[in-house]
């Protein structure tokens, strides 16, 4: 089958193509694209739950840990269903451990600027580094609402951005192709 030029360029920039639609759809929608991460999310654990319980109650006589893969089943299982039916707690949650670790990043990198002394360059990166992701942490943990949607829009953009240099990088091979 041959196709012509504008058929190549959209086979090949499909995948572009739809991560921009994503990066609209997240910027236009941040609170149904946050539901829908989470219940993508929920989705993912239910099916390795159910795996991990199917597993471990066919392979109970050849699998010597085979309780704690089936409590580690059931737990997904619950754990996957309780995000379903609550999305945005489920998304207010993640929130608070990203904001979590960036606090906690922060206070790495301030101690760090402390602990010891390097070029003046790096101590300044460390403490600035260290500053901004201590408060941009704190606020994400007390404010988790409020910074998945701000979150989810960073992701938008990120992916309209990777969406339009998909296709323009899809675009640059099929006309080095043509040559």
């Amino acid at each position: 089958m041959k196709y012509n030029k504008i058929g190549r360029w959209g086979m090949s920039s499909l995948g572009g193509i739809l991560v921009l639609i994503f990066g609209f759809i997240a910027l236009a929608f941040p609170n149904l694209a946050i539901k829908a991460l989470a219940v993508y999310f929920a989705l993912s654990i239910l099916i390795g739950g159910i795996v991990l319980t199917t597993y471990a109650i066919q392979y109970r006589k050849l699998t010597p840990n085979w309780k704690a893969r089936l409590a580690e089943g059931i737990i997904s299982l619950i754990l996957g269903i309780v995000i379903i039916l609550n999305p945005e707690s489920a998304a207010a949650f993640l929130m608070i451990i990203i904001g979590a670790w960036a606090a906690i990043i922060g206070l790495v990198f301030i101690g760090t600027f402390f602990a010891r002394k390097t070029s003046q360059m790096i101590d300044v990166l460390n403490l600035t580094t260290g500053a901004i992701s201590l408060v941009l942490g704190a606020i994400i943990m007390f404010n988790p609402f409020g910074s998945s949607r701000f979150v989810v829009i960073l992701i938008g953009i990120y992916a309209i951005i990777y969406g339009i240099l998909t296709m323009v990088f899809s675009s640059k091979i099929v006309n080095h192709n043509e040559d």
